[in-house]
């Protein structure tokens, strides 16, 4: 019994120190690790199951061995369950409200703008809006509401086809020739659809702000994969040579777009590195990748903070759809930057869940 209780609590440990340092690990070089930190919360509460079996029967050593590997994973499983909550405000301090949501193709739905108006965040940034100029033209129905979106969010433009910004205030957009990279050659990674970045550069109660709007390189599921993906995780697909295609075709499309986020991570962490210009930075957005994956690190550097670590309290997933459920949307800040509040709501029509951080600016 002791043996096998050991050997149980080995396997744990590994797989929990895996999934939480598997995104030390460049996935260009080994992608295995990088799928591996998906299934960090699964991971997480089969360890305290198999932690909770070790202390009914008594068997302190292999608990030891589970308790030694969730002290060695807390740096990184914090990120995806913080225990933080909201914090105080000084009399000194501006607040600001930055809300980002993936709006999945910004079908109009009544409910979804209706949202985004009630929230009301002074910077509103927006991923797949599939609109053109950004100027609310193309919002034939829901006439009162697109008016009052012109009224309280005057200054608006569409980023790179996909992203968009509502704003309060005025900006400039900050125009950076590696932002701009991946649009020629076809054989670039990054000519693809779901690389963009924008950045924006504003003034907030006197201080300089660059917001960053991103949306890196989704797994790329067909709708087909889709289908296969719910008959196997309802044990529908009986025949072994039907799953093994699956899980085959399965770990490819993710193992690759480990690989293209890396890439556009990289890139974007040469922007994120001048800190010079821009030292009160927000980014925020669709990463397609957990807290503590290759690209969130490499994004988040030793300079940015997580909002939802910082303030956030209990897991929360915030990709809803297709028996997937993930935290893949994340806001990062540095400079003269508290986030002081974060809300993830339920909210709206899209397959991504909208995100709401109150930022505290001291002077």
């Amino acid at each position: 019994m002791k043996l096998v209780f050991r050997l149980i609590a080995a396997a744990t440990a590994l797989v929990l120190l895996m999934s939480a340092y598997g995104g030390w690990i460049d996935p260009r070089t080994w992608a295995v690790p990088a799928v591996a930190t998906l299934a960090l919360p699964v991971v997480v509460a089969g360890a305290l199951l198999v932690a909770l079996a070790c202390l009914v029967v008594r068997q302190w050593q292999a608990l030891a061995m589970v308790a030694l590997a969730a002290l060695l994973a807390w740096p990184v499983v914090r990120l995806s369950m913080p225990l933080s909550g909201s914090k105080e405000v000084s009399d000194r301090q501006t607040t600001v409200r930055v809300m980002t949501y993936n709006v999945a193709g910004f079908d109009m739905e009544a409910k979804t703008l209706r949202y985004i108006l009630d929230q009301d965040a002074d910077f509103v940034v927006l991923q797949e809006t599939s609109l053109g100029p950004m100027d609310f033209s193309d919002l034939p129905q829901h006439v009162d509401l697109r008016e009052e979106l012109e009224q309280k969010y005057p200054y608006h433009s569409q980023g790179y086809h996909d992203l968009a910004i509502l704003s309060k205030l005025p900006y400039t957009v900050y125009n950076d020739t590696t932002l701009k990279q991946g649009f020629g050659a076809a054989d670039d990674i990054h000519s693809e659809y779901h690389f963009y970045a924008k950045a924006f550069d504003l003034q907030v109660a006197g201080t300089p702000l660059r917001i960053v709007n991103v949306h890196l390189q989704s797994i790329g599921l067909s709708d087909h994969d889709k289908q296969l993906y719910k008959k196997l995780t309802s044990n529908e697909l009986k025949d072994r040579g039907d799953v093994a295609q699956v899980r085959h075709s399965l770990l490819g499309k993710l193992a690759g777009a480990f690989r293209r986020r890396a890439s556009e991570a990289h890139q974007l962490r040469d922007i994120l590195s001048d800190t010079v210009t821009a030292p009160n930075v927000i980014v925020c957005g669709d990463f397609n990748d957990t807290p503590g994956s290759y690209s969130y690190r490499t994004i988040r550097g030793d300079d940015l903070h997580d909002a939802y670590a910082e303030c956030g309290r209990w897991p929360v997933f915030t990709f809803n759809r297709d028996r997937f459920y993930f935290n893949i949307d994340h806001i990062l800040y540095r400079g003269h930057l508290q986030a002081v509040d974060y809300q993830l709501h339920r909210a709206g029509a899209s397959d991504h869940y909208p995100q709401v951080v109150t930022f505290a600016i001291t002077p």
